[in-house]
């Protein structure tokens, strides 16, 4: 790989960023590489002309989208190069590429979460469809989620998520339920949804799972597990939850200073906002259990055993002092 490209991907990786980040860099530098030897083109050699050749190409083979977050990545490296002063100029500078189109986001309607919550097969795919319906994590979050994230004194999972970025997600009582039940079953196993042998399980692979599910349901959504994401947000928002609220449950605002230092529980409107989540038409019994109020048994009028003898106790006691006194 070219030293440009080399030197980027050495600076991002002292920055420590996500190892999904970083895969991320290393292919759309890699792939940018590869064409560059085809066309016997160096990298501190590319023109303007040849740089939009090469994004036309991949506009031909992948979604607006992916191309554009290419173009960031590539981009990102030249002007990286320019600054170290290891390329005159960048290439990139001037490319434009389509603006992405303007649609409505894909969510699923309560109908069909039920229909898709039916087609679910075992434990472990129930497991996830509550991981998404209900806490609205991403796909990689979902993938890479270990038993020491989730706090069940307090109800929430802690995230690092995009840029390591500390995020709380408050836990529905449904979930809460399914994770308490899933925990003994897991062993010594590090992660809630890891593989056979133990090891963490790939996003990809996940994603291939979720797509097989709302597949068997019989519900036609480009991006299923990112649908899920969309639904929970578009959900809390039809229920008037704070867009602040919001925002700090699915990790999309920066956070303040006193979030970075001093946070470390959920606070009682963002699990208003999770427990109110299909509240007025539960899609499912699990959850329609998990928010029925419990019953709590009344006192009786006659003191229990263990208030008698801490009574009697109390008047042995100051017997005693009496008769010293």
């Amino acid at each position: 790989m070219d030293a440009i490209f080399e030197a980027y991907i050495a600076a991002q990786r002292r920055r420590r960023p996500s190892p999904l980040t970083l895969k991320a860099i290393r292919h759309a530098l890699g792939q940018m590489q590869r064409w560059l030897d085809e066309h016997d083109v160096a990298a501190g050699d590319l023109t303007l002309l040849r740089c939009e050749e090469y994004f036309d190409g991949l506009l031909e083979r992948q979604a607006v989208s992916t191309v554009r977050r290419h173009l960031a990545y590539v981009r990102a490296a030249y002007r990286y190069g320019v600054r170290h002063e290891l390329v005159e100029r960048d290439p990139t500078a001037d490319v434009r590429l389509p603006r992405l189109p303007d649609h409505d986001p894909a969510t699923y309607s309560n109908e069909q979460l039920r229909a898709i919550h039916a087609a679910v097969r075992s434990e472990r795919e129930e497991l996830v469809f509550f991981l998404f319906a209900f806490a609205g994590l991403r796909l990689g979050e979902v993938a890479g989620l270990e038993w020491r994230q989730v706090e069940f004194e307090h109800w929430q999972i802690r995230l690092a998520g995009k840029g390591g970025k500390l995020r709380l997600v408050p836990l529905h009582p449904a979930v809460t339920e399914l994770l308490r039940e899933q925990r003994p079953r897991s062993g010594r196993r590090e992660q809630v949804l890891g593989t056979i042998n133990g090891q963490r399980l790939a996003a990809n692979t996940l994603g291939r799972s979720v797509r097989a599910i709302v597949d068997r349901a019989g519900v036609d959504v480009e991006q299923p597990s990112h649908a899920f994401r969309r639904t929970v947000a578009t959900v809390m928002y039809e229920n008037g939850v704070r867009a602040r609220v919001i925002e700090r449950i699915m990790g999309w605002a920066p956070r303040q200073m006193y979030e970075r230092h001093y946070l470390r529980v959920a606070d009682q409107q963002m699990h208003e906002a999770i427990r109110g989540l299909y509240r007025d038409d539960p899609i499912c019994e699990r959850q329609q259990r998990s928010l029925q109020p419990v019953a709590v048994p009344t006192t009786s009028d006659e003191p229990s055993r263990w208030l008698a003898a801490e009574t009697a106790k109390l008047e042995r006691i100051e017997q005693q002092l009496r008769e010293t006194g």
